[in-house]
C-alpha cells in the first residue's frame, strides 16, 4: 500500500508544481538515447546504463512462488516508470524541483520493494539508482487541490517552512467558515519550523461537493495524505488540529489513522451534526490530546471535560473565560496559543 501511495501522491505532486510552467499536451516519443541518471539538468542530458528490464533472479532448481514473482515485476515495472518519466521530464523541461521530486519518490519506492525482496531471501539484480536529490529548506506559501477518495475537489493552502524534516500540522477549520480563518496562525506555526496545511471542507469555502458531515473525514484523510508526502515534512510526526467540528472530523479520523502523532481540539462537542466524539477519544488510544473551550461557551466546555475524562494518555484540558468559540479564541492575550505551541513541541520530543 505504501508504494501505492508513493506513486498516487506523486501525481499529486506533478498535479500542484507542473501546473506553473505548461507542459506540450502530446507526450513525446521516446528518446534514442536515455537521459542522465542524476537528472541534475533538464538543458543538457546525459548519458546512462539502462536499468536492467528485467531484474530476475539467477537459474532456480524450482520455480519462484507467485508472490515473489510479483514483487519482481513491480520493480521492473517501477524501474521503467523512473527512467521513462526522467526522459519526459527532460524532454519537456520540468522544473528541476519537480525533477528531483520525480527522483526522490520514484527511488524510495523502488528501495522499499527490493528491502521486501531481501527480507523474503528472493535472489534479484539491485538497480543502478539514480542518487537522491537533497531536500531545499525553503520558506513559502502556496495554494494547492486535492482529491478526496469518493472524488470530491477540495481547496487547500500549504505553508511550507524553512526546514526540513519539520513536524506537519494539519488545520480543519469550524461550520460553515473556511481556511482562511487560520492564516495567522498557520504562518505562526510555518515560523516555529512547522509544515502546514488549512483546507476548505467540502461544501465550503473553495472546495466542491456538498456538506456531508460523515464523509468529512475523508477530507481529513487526504489532507493527511498530502503533508506526509511532502519531502521537507517527516511523515511520522503529523498533527492534526480542529476548531468546533473540525474538532471532531479530527479526532473521528485520527481514530483510524494509527500514525497521526497528536490532536488539538478547540471547542469540541460530544456530537456535532452526528459526528461524535466520545468512543473516537477511546480508540484514539494513548497518544497526545489537547482540548481547549471557554466556559461562557457551555456546551463545548462540558464536551471539553468528558472528553478529557475519556483519555487514555497524556491530555492536556484548557478551560478559557469568555474567550469565545473555536478559532474565535486563538489570536488573543489569553495564553492559548503559546498553550498550543509549547503542546506541540512536546508531541514532536515524543516522537523523535
Amino acid at each position: 500500500m505504501k508504494r501505492v501511495f508513493v506513486k498516487l501522491i506523486f501525481l499529486v505532486i506533478i498535479f500542484i508544481l507542473a501546473g506553473c510552467e505548461a507542459a506540450p499536451t502530446a507526450t513525446p516519443a521516446p528518446p534514442t538515447q536515455k537521459a542522465g541518471a542524476t537528472a541534475t539538468s533538464v538543458n543538457e542530458p546525459q548519458t546512462r546504463p539502462s536499468p536492467p528490464l528485467t531484474p530476475s533472479p539467477p537459474s532456480l532448481s524450482t520455480p519462484l512462488p507467485p508472490e515473489a514473482q510479483a514483487l519482481l515485476g513491480e520493480l521492473e515495472m517501477t524501474a521503467q516508470e523512473l527512467f521513462s518519466t526522467l526522459d519526459r521530464a527532460q524532454a519537456e523541461n520540468y522544473p528541476q524541483e519537480l525533477i528531483d521530486e520525480i527522483i526522490r519518490n520514484y527511488v524510495k519506492a523502488i528501495e522499499d520493494i527490493e528491502a521486501q525482496l531481501a527480507a523474503e531471501n528472493v535472489p534479484f539484480t539491485p538497480l543502478d539508482l539514480p542518487p537522491t536529490p537533497a531536500v531545499a529548506a525553503r520558506k513559502e506559501v502556496f495554494d494547492a487541490g486535492m482529491v478526496t477518495a469518493d472524488g470530491v475537489h477540495l481547496a487547500a493552502t500549504y505553508y511550507r517552512p524553512a526546514a526540513t524534516n519539520a513536524p506537519g500540522v494539519v488545520l480543519l477549520h469550524m461550520l460553515g467558515r473556511n481556511r482562511g480563518d487560520w492564516d495567522s496562525f498557520a504562518r505562526q506555526l510555518q515560523e516555529l519550523g512547522y509544515a502546514v496545511l488549512t483546507i476548505d471542507f467540502r461544501g465550503h469555502g473553495e472546495s466542491e461537493g456538498k456538506r456531508e458531515w460523515s464523509k468529512m473525514t475523508l477530507d481529513a484523510a487526504i489532507a493527511a495524505s498530502f503533508i506526509r508526502a511532502r519531502p521537507e515534512v517527516d511523515p511520522d510526526q503529523v498533527v492534526l488540529m480542529g476548531a468546533s467540528i473540525g474538532a471532531n472530523i479530527a479526532i473521528n479520523y485520527a481514530a483510524q489513522d494509527d500514525d497521526i502523532s497528536g490532536v488539538a481540539l478547540l471547542s469540541p462537542g460530544l456530537d456535532y451534526h452526528g459526528v461524535k466524539t466520545a468512543d473516537a477519544v477511546k480508540q484514539y488510544g494513548p497518544r497526545p490530546l489537547f482540548i481547549a473551550a471557554s466556559s461562557e461557551d457551555e456546551y463545548a466546555a462540558k464536551s471539553a471535560r468528558k472528553l478529557a475524562s475519556l483519555a487514555a494518555g497524556p491530555h492536556q484540558l484548557l478551560i478559557l473565560d469568555n474567550q469565545g468559540h473555536g478559532t474565535q479564541m486563538l489570536g488573543k492575550d489569553n495564553g492559548l496559543g503559546d498553550a498550543i505551541f509549547q503542546w506541540l513541541a512536546r508531541v514532536a520530543s515524543r516522537e523523535k
